[in-house]
């Protein structure tokens, strides 16, 4: 089995000689036997700034689509996810995937997947407010809104902030999870944004030494285990949902 990762732009601000970020979860993923018998690639990205608005959404959808294609025009694998939150152009690899029999999931896609298996209630939480409400519009997109009681953040810049591991990116995300469960009724809680992640073990302990035991899911692995999944079942995206430039001999109603 082999998967190929694709972020939403290039790694670019990290001290020299540090892996990147994305890198290092995943070398961490293989160090405890998370990937065991998968091979995987990780795609450079291409040169972004950041993807924290919907200007800067819009402006990588393109690079993404491209390395989705050469991903499954190259027959090297077997599945594909996009890494990020906001999931820059999903609904559009899905499409390109379709066409080649090949998986393509995204991050919190997948999260809400397995949130609607665990609990009633979820929550999603991000960096900014601004990446916030593309998540809201791209879950209503995805016809995942009904039990997603609020999406929330912890406004800390993920260049100048986030990427440093503050203590108080730790409080703020713990606080808002807390609120969450009391005030909005959640009983599952998603990560919003992938440089959240590392906060992720952290975040379970202390809501659970605070005598709040929700799952708090972990983007890599939730998009990693949907993945395997599809892989494993033999089934990637219907043609009829995703179609394609082809005429049919039976169309469904739209």
């Amino acid at each position: 089995m082999r998967f190929k990762f694709v972020p939403p732009f290039k790694a670019m601000n990290h001290p020299p000689g540090a892996e990147p970020a994305h890198l290092q979860t995943l070398n961490e993923l293989e160090a405890q036997g998370f990937l065991k018998d998968i091979e995987w690639d990780l795609d450079e990205g291409v040169p972004a700034s950041g993807v924290e608005n919907r200007e800067e959404l819009a402006a990588v959808v393109p690079g993404v689509l491209r390395l989705v294609r050469e991903a499954c025009e190259s027959g090297k694998y077997d599945a594909i996810i996009v890494i990020g939150g906001l999931e820059p152009g999903l609904y559009a690899a899905k499409e390109i995937g379709a066409a080649f029999g090949i998986p393509v999931v995204g991050f919190t896609s997948s999260e809400i997947a397995f949130a609607c298996l665990l609990g009633n209630k979820y929550t999603i939480i991000d960096a900014m407010d601004s990446s916030a409400i593309n998540i809201r519009q791209n879950v209503m997109s995805y016809g995942m809104n009904e039990k997603c009681v609020s999406v929330r953040s912890i406004e800390c810049l993920i260049e100048t902030e986030l990427k440093k591991k503050p203590p108080k990116a730790v409080d703020s995300f713990v606080r808002e999870c807390i609120e969450a469960i009391e005030q909005d009724g959640a009983d599952v809680i998603v990560i919003g944004c992938s440089v959240l992640t590392w906060i992720q073990p952290i975040a379970q302990q202390k809501l659970r030494e605070s005598g709040y035991d929700v799952p708090v899911l972990h983007p890599f692995k939730c998009a990693i285990e949907m993945a395997k999944c599809l892989v494993n079942m033999k089934v990637s995206q219907s043609h009829y949902a995703f179609p394609g430039k082809i005429t049919r001999k039976k169309c469904i109603s739209r």
